[in-house]
């Protein structure tokens, strides 16, 4: 959320439903605070952020996405892999070192 614990705790009272990373941390003061929350949404893999049990225990349904990322992670991968092939690291270093040798970058 981006907030601070005390901010997250004033207006968590309005929302059905939190999304958060894992710098945001549901406590059992967030959760004491949340009167309509139903449904946290971690995008990602754990949820040691959140008080699952208490949450449980309050009726709140915790989920998490822990395969959300796994195209983009192997996009990546193959983009870094083909960036190494062909050697794109060092023919950036070499231009921005004003040495650009092409030939040394052909293949």
């Amino acid at each position: 959320t981006g907030m601070d614990k005390s901010e997250l705790i004033s207006i968590i009272g309005n929302y059905d439903a939190l999304a958060v990373r894992s710098e945001t941390k549901v406590t059992a003061d967030v959760l004491e605070a949340a009167t309509k929350l139903k449904i946290i949404g971690r995008a990602g893999v754990g949820v040691d952020n959140i008080d699952v049990p208490l949450a449980t225990q309050k009726g709140i349904l915790v989920v998490n996405s822990p395969a959300g990322n796994t195209i983009a992670a192997a996009e990546l991968t193959m983009a870094m892999m083909l960036s190494l092939s062909r050697n794109i690291p060092q023919g950036h270093n070499s231009l921005r070192a004003g040495e650009w040798k092409r030939s040394k970058f052909v293949g």
